[in-house]
């Protein structure tokens, strides 16, 4: 489950400068339009926030997280197939942005909640401490490798690699699950 979540985290920060620059250089993105996505991609968690929560309590958690893993998945993916067939458009990565932010808001609820019921209580300080060094690592090597793939492979076909990364957290989510 660790190995899964810092492989996702650093797809995460492989989209985080992606997506903005797929808007910016290959849809050629006005400065206006760049902060209407950067709003799109956080709004999720000002509206949506404490209703996730209380959603999430009532709902059985591992399908919260993988619903949430695939459909980031299936709309990252959606951006680089696009560009790929040239029908990429600025509304396109509008709402995959809002979108992706609507799954992301339920993930990082329900991943909160769902650590406790695969990491024993003993274990729980550990688990949370790997987690979290996970984060802060994606934080720094994530924008780095990010910008090199961007790079070598253009900003839509690196969402790609977001995409597959959320496949993979899906999968190692599903393995820890069978441990229930």
């Amino acid at each position: 489950m660790w190995a899964g979540q810092t492989i996702s985290l650093l797809g995460d920060q492989i989209s985080n400068l992606a997506l903005p620059l797929t808007a910016a250089l290959v849809l050629g993105a006005s400065p206006a339009e760049m902060g209407l996505l950067g709003a799109l991609e956080t709004l999720p968690y000002l509206v949506l926030g404490l209703f996730a929560g209380v959603l999430v309590d009532r709902w059985p958690r591992w399908p919260v997280l993988i619903t949430a893993d695939l459909g980031r998945a299936l709309l990252l993916s959606s951006l680089p197939i696009a560009f790929l067939l040239g029908r990429l458009r600025l509304e396109v990565v509008f709402a995959v942005g809002l979108l992706v932010g609507i799954f992301n808001v339920f993930f990082v609820v329900a991943y909160g909640a769902f650590v406790p019921s695969v990491v024993a209580a003993t274990d729980l300080a550990e688990g949370n401490s790997r987690l979290a060094l996970s984060q802060q690592v994606a934080r720094v090597v994530g924008p780095g490798l990010a910008g090199a793939l961007v790079q070598v492979l253009s900003a839509p076909v690196a969402i790609a690699l977001d995409a597959v990364s959320f496949l993979v957290s899906a999968t190692f989510l599903s393995h820890a699950y069978s441990y229930l």
